[in-house]
């Protein structure tokens, strides 16, 4: 029901009412006519966004293939890990399976690829074993995480030095840095680097969805309920604690609480939450009305919540919008919903996509709560992910994407285009393609595309094999491996674009 189609059934109760009320008063003893119900409040379905199934998958790479220097050097790239400023189809390293599921973050340099049968391929940055490969040695391309064969996964996610696993089974495994808890209660105590994948305790409880921040984790159980294990900083966790503490006596020292074992979010208990999002230091969540919670970090009004205050519990954005997708950057957030009315009625039809936060370039004002990306109104917006300072979505028969800072080429807007774009604007190389999939690293964006015109005319990313180099103190093969690896080994050169097929 429209906001117009909604006020004119109200208006209309209202006019039979008192013309029911006039030939009620006006008949000898008859009583008033009662006035007719007002219309049922639509109800609204909220199903977060789901990936497309394709019937012949492509993954394709824009941006930073430089891992190294994500997040550290932006920008920088060599002669074998260069920036690509289009997109390029990435084919080797997949063993022939079809991918149907990619993971990555703003926070994240290496990347999560999932096949239809469960298979998991994992490559980028490893200095604490965040790919599950059982050492410490940087890939540049797909490599398979045979510590996972026999599980089938069905999600993934990534966080700066952590990746968490989920199966169909609904149990969570998780590998990385163990130093602030993102690795949870599976690796053994006093472990440094978990670098196969190891299963949570979570006391029986199974989950449908995950979601990494920087050093933490949210996950939604079958029942609904939002767990969080991880750095407690900012508050994160939701529990109403920052865990800041003093370590030191006589100085001021301070730091935070990592909480290895997951634990509900008591204040979204019962809500049936549909969808949790993370940023690096901020959270978002869905529940079965469609409410948004946010919680984490408030600078820049990355809450929405129009002030900066950090928040330690879920706080709900009642009075702006109902959601049924939500995405956290660094220090903004996207969610597509509809708009809610001063009195409280939802207006329903095609979803709205909103933004708040830093959403625009450094010169900008922040948005300080929700408000309609303007660019958009009016586009169905079929899938959406969010880098460190980037967007991008599918809506349509389009790929559109915008951000600022963007020195990568993560925009995908081609040689000779712009790097970085402060409204959304349409990658050219991909209108009418077919997209199953986006995910936004820090300075990459990958898109899994059915294979077609669109795709075949796409140059070929082919990686550089690694340079085998061992660490200082080499990763055994156990999950209580230990020890700081050397910097990892720079790709040998090999790195090359193929041109696509005419």
């Amino acid at each position: 029901m429209s906001l117009n189609q909604t006020f004119y059934q109200k208006m209309l109760a209202q006019q039979l009412a008192k013309k029911a009320a006039a030939e009620g008063s006006s008949s000898d003893g008859a009583a008033a006519a009662a006035a007719p119900p007002a219309p049922a409040a639509p109800t609204l379905a909220i199903e977060p966004l789901t990936v497309k199934t394709l019937s012949n998958p492509v993954v394709l790479v824009s941006g930073s293939t430089n891992y190294l220097a994500i997040g550290k050097r932006p920008g920088e790239q060599t002669d074998a890990a260069p920036n690509l400023l289009g997109p390029h189809r990435l084919l080797s390293g997949f063993d022939s399976v079809k991918i149907t599921f990619l993971a990555t973050g703003g926070n994240s340099g290496h990347v999560i690829a999932l096949g239809g049968g469960g298979e998991v391929f994992a490559w980028g940055r490893n200095e604490s074993g965040q790919l599950g490969h059982g050492d410490l040695i940087m890939r540049p391309g797909p490599a398979r995480v045979s510590a996972l064969n026999g599980s089938k996964v069905t999600a993934a996610s990534t966080g700066k030095v952590h990746t968490v696993f989920l199966t169909d089974a609904g149990d969570v495994l998780a590998c990385g840095s163990c130093k602030q808890g993102a690795v949870g209660n599976g690796a053994p105590k006093k472990t440094e680097n978990q670098t196969k994948p190891a299963a949570l305790n979570t006391g029986g409880a199974k989950f449908s969805t995950i979601a990494s921040g920087s050093n933490f984790n949210l996950a939604i159980d079958s029942i609904g309920d939002v767990w969080a294990w991880g750095w407690s900083e900012f508050g994160v966790l939701g529990n109403g604690d920052d865990g800041e503490h003093n370590t030191a006596d006589g100085a001021v020292k301070l730091s935070y609480l990592a909480e290895t074992s997951p634990s509900r979010v008591r204040t979204l208990e019962g809500l049936k939450n549909v969808h949790v999002a993370c940023g690096q230091h901020h959270c978002a969540a869905i529940d079965g009305e469609g409410v948004v919670y946010t919680w984490g970090n408030g600078g820049y009004g990355r809450l929405g919540h129009k002030d900066q205050n950090n928040q330690l519990k879920p706080k709900p954005l009642t009075s702006y919008l109902r959601a049924r997708f939500v995405a956290c950057g660094s220090a903004h957030t996207i969610a597509l919903g509809w708009p809610v009315m001063a009195n409280g009625t939802v207006c329903t039809g095609v979803p709205t996509t909103y933004m708040w936060g830093k959403c625009r370039g450094a010169t900008q004002n922040a948005w300080m709560y929700p408000q309609a990306e303007e660019d958009l109104r009016g586009w169905s917006v079929q899938a959406v992910s969010v880098g460190s300072t980037h967007t991008v979505v599918h809506a349509d028969s389009s790929v559109i994407a915008w951000g600022s800072a963007c020195a990568s080429g993560e925009l995908g807007f081609g040689q000779g285009g712009k790097k970085s774009s402060a409204r959304p604007a349409k990658v050219d190389s991909l209108e009418s393609a077919v997209v199953g999939q986006v995910s936004c690293g820090p300075a990459n964006t990958f898109l899994l595309v059915e294979s077609g015109p669109v795709s075949d005319e796409l140059p070929e990313w082919v990686p550089a094999a690694a340079a085998e180099e061992e660490a200082e103190e080499p990763a055994a093969s156990s999950s209580k491996a230990t020890g700081k690896a050397k910097r990892p080994a720079q790709p040998a050169a090999g790195g090359k674009a193929k041109k696509g097929k005419k």
